[in-house]
C-alpha cells in the first residue's frame, strides 16, 4: 500500500517543487541575468549564447524573455533554426 501512495505523490511533489522554483521572484532574477549578458554582449545574443552566459536552462531563459518582453526592454527575432534577442 505505501508503494501506491509513493507512487501518487511523487509526481505531485515534482509539480509543487517546479512551481516554487519558477515563482515572480525567481523570474526576475534570470531576467536580471538574461539583461546583463545582452548589455556585455553589445546588445545581440541568440538563444545558444542566452543560455552560455547566464547559465540558465532554456526554460528559464524563455521565462526571462518574456519578463523582459513585458516590460519593453527586448525585441525577439525568431528564424527557422534561431531564436535572437536585442536590448531595445
Amino acid at each position: 500500500m505505501a508503494q501506491n501512495i509513493d507512487v501518487i505523490l511523487c509526481p505531485i511533489f515534482d509539480v509543487l517543487l517546479n512551481f516554487l522554483k519558477m515563482n515572480v521572484e525567481t523570474i526576475g532574477l534570470w531576467a536580471g541575468a538574461t539583461w546583463n549578458a545582452l548589455n556585455d554582449a553589445n546588445g545581440t545574443l541568440n538563444m545558444k549564447g542566452l543560455k552560455k552566459a547566464t547559465k540558465l536552462k532554456e526554460k528559464e531563459v524563455y521565462a526571462a524573455i518574456g519578463w523582459l518582453a513585458r516590460e519593453g526592454k527586448v525585441n525577439v527575432n525568431e528564424t527557422e533554426t534561431e531564436v535572437e534577442v536585442t536590448l531595445l
